[in-house]
């Protein structure tokens, strides 16, 4: 490909990455289950580019106009600001495709032991094209080292008990240590 961050093997580019919930809010629970939420920025001499992930290797949606529709469904409501099942059953009611997601989330995998124990997926495929002109297309996926694991459903009733913020403060913890992921 002739996007920078790809030209070469071997070639460095630094990056930011941003970890969250997908569902709940900031300051929530890490126990909860939910997809969780990661952004890739690359900094390249073309730019700065942005990949956008989840730890989960489908979507709820394949069309981008029902995103804020989506969004609302799983959000609180503006009115109490509690979640309100109803909205949230209504919206995906009408969007049978999104029951592989859902068996996904209500997998082991939509409570993650730490960020560090999950595998990630980008959310969109791309179009790659080389130098030639030849045309590729890609979708992004990031293998743990660390491998999979996940906090089963006592697990994370204990977890919750003794760290809020586990997922957090694994991750912090362990890039303290050089233990990157």
């Amino acid at each position: 490909t002739v996007s920078a961050p790809f030209t070469e093997k071997g070639k460095v580019t630094p990056v930011f990455v941003r970890f969250s919930t997908v569902i709940h809010s900031k300051g929530s629970p890490e126990t909860l289950r939910d997809p969780r939420g990661f952004a890739t920025k690359f900094y390249t001499e073309q730019g700065n580019w942005d990949l956008v992930g989840n730890n989960l290797p489908v979507f709820f949606i394949r069309d981008s106009i029902k995103f804020p529709d989506m969004v609302h469904s799983l959000k609180p409501s503006p009115v109490n600001n509690v979640q309100d099942p109803n909205r949230f059953f209504d919206f995906f009611s009408h969007e049978p495709s999104a029951t592989h997601m859902l068996t996904w989330v209500y997998s082991n995998l939509g409570t993650p032991a730490s960020y560090r124990t999950m595998d990630g997926f980008g959310v969109h495929a791309y179009k790659w094209i080389n130098q030639q002109g030849d045309v590729n297309y890609v979708k992004f996926q990031w293998k743990s080292q660390q491998g999979i694991k996940s906090l089963r459903p006592n697990d994370v009733t204990e977890m919750q008990g003794k760290d809020f913020n586990h997922l957090t403060n694994d991750l912090y913890a362990e890039i303290g240590r050089g233990n990157y992921p």
